[in-house]
């Protein structure tokens, strides 16, 4: 049966993959969603640590649930959507002047500063730490959030220093100084050696480009800058706990940890790989682990015990924090849930976790009613702010098989710089 299951999901990825790119709709923010869950689906019938355990009937028919009202939602507002903004949007051009390439400029210089400010509190980056796995997240306890979220800026400016390369021709110092935003930023969220943080900024670029050439499509170079993207966030999921791992774990946990760095974590969930493809650890345990910690928490939480949407406000943990309103925090209990060392489990956790199979139709409703909007709106009105926002939902979708990535903070600040960055691009109101 497993093997069935397995062949089916892989088919069936497969089919929306080829539909994202040949279909009708292109770059169909829900092609892709079922893309990637029917293909961790098919890698998760492969069960090859005794952790994993056969998916319940139960958890068949929830993830069945989803995927039904998530497709039907899509699609209603899609058609709304599609037919409805072209009368309600109005037409601006953008300014790509002066001032928004020092707005870029000055975005970059904040994170410098900011960075100098945490190496001379701690010493060290995370890049240079003999612990670089924990020392991330020793700056994220004792660094004020909004000054972390300023040293990691350079996620944002990285796709709009690209955006502007790409919709504007530029010479002379406009074109360099791009670039310089370019390759600062990297160098920067590279000292921070994680997935996520260097991920983020390629995937922006990535669907940018997509949406941003859509009008004058062309299969090779789309394929290309495909497999280009997805080069680089497999080689990237990879590397970076290798060198993390290699470093972390050799003086204290495994002293082999700098030949082999993933051995830790493929003894620690008991995966039966050849030793040869340990390197392959990191993108098995993703998407499987995930969704075992997923059904283990719909078998966790039921009427008596549902938080009843207070988990869903975690988005606004830093408020509580500074007003002293931690009541209103949720602290999941982990170890009783989920395997000791993870704590994520895609992006319908939140919405079991606070209202069951109700929160299945507010998750359906919710992923929906945002994808079809943001879709509809760059397929008509093709500009930075439509542009971005799709670029930065298509990310959150891929995030779906990790996390509810709406929950984290630092999504609504990314947004309100989106629409600062969108002013200074925008010119008045064209005639119709």
């Amino acid at each position: 049966m497993a093997v069935f299951l397995l062949i089916v999901s892989l088919v069936l990825s497969a089919i929306f993959i080829v539909s994202y790119f040949r279909g009708q709709n292109k770059f169909s923010p829900d092609k892709l969603f079922f893309a990637l869950w029917f293909l961790a689906i098919a890698i998760s019938q492969l069960r090859l640590s005794p952790n994993e355990q056969p998916w319940s009937l139960k958890f068949w028919l929830l993830l069945i649930i989803f995927f039904l009202l998530f497709g039907l939602i899509f699609k209603f507002f899609f058609k709304k959507f599609h037919q409805k903004l072209p009368l309600i949007l109005p037409d601006f051009k953008e300014n790509f002047s002066r001032y928004f390439v020092i707005f870029l400029g000055f975005l970059t210089l904040a994170a410098v500063a900011v960075n100098a400010y945490i190496l001379w509190k701690f010493g060290t980056l995370p890049i240079l730490s003999s612990r670089p796995d924990s020392f991330r997240f020793v700056i994220n306890r004792k660094v004020f959030g909004l000054w972390e979220y300023i040293a990691l800026l350079p996620r944002l400016v990285i796709p709009f220093s690209f955006y502007y390369l790409m919709a504007q021709k530029t010479r002379g110092w406009v074109k360099w100084l791009l670039i310089a935003n370019i390759i600062v930023g990297l160098v920067i969220l590279s000292a921070y050696v994680s997935r996520l943080v260097l991920i983020f900024p390629i995937l922006l670029c990535y669907f940018s480009y997509l949406m941003f050439n859509l009008k004058s499509f062309n299969f090779k170079k789309f394929l290309g800058a495909s497999l280009v993207a997805v080069a680089l966030v497999l080689i990237l999921s990879t590397t970076i706990p290798a060198f993390r791992q290699s470093i972390s774990y050799h003086d204290y946990v495994d002293p082999n940890a700098q030949s082999d760095p993933f051995a830790y974590i493929v003894a620690l969930s008991g995966l039966h790989f050849p030793p040869a493809l340990n390197f392959l650890a990191p993108l098995y345990i993703i998407p499987t682990f995930n969704l075992q910690a997923l059904m283990r928490a719909v078998d966790f939480y039921h009427l008596n015990n549902f938080y009843w949407g207070k988990y869903s406000l975690t988005a606004l943990a830093p408020f509580f924090k500074l007003t002293n309103l931690t009541d209103w925090l949720v602290k999941i209990p982990f170890t009783d849930i989920f395997l000791s060392w993870w704590v994520t489990a895609t992006y319908l956790f939140s919405w079991w976790a606070d209202f069951g199979y109700f929160g299945l139709a507010l998750a359906a409703l919710f992923l929906g009613l945002i994808l079809a909007l943001a879709y509809a709106w760059a397929i008509k009105k093709p500009q930075f702010l439509s542009i971005m926002i799709f670029a930065y939902l298509s990310f959150a979708v891929i995030m779906t098989i990790y996390t509810n990535y709406f929950q984290r903070s630092e999504v609504y600040l990314d947004l309100v710089l989106i629409f600062i960055a969108a002013l200074i691009l925008r010119k008045k109101k064209t005639a119709n």
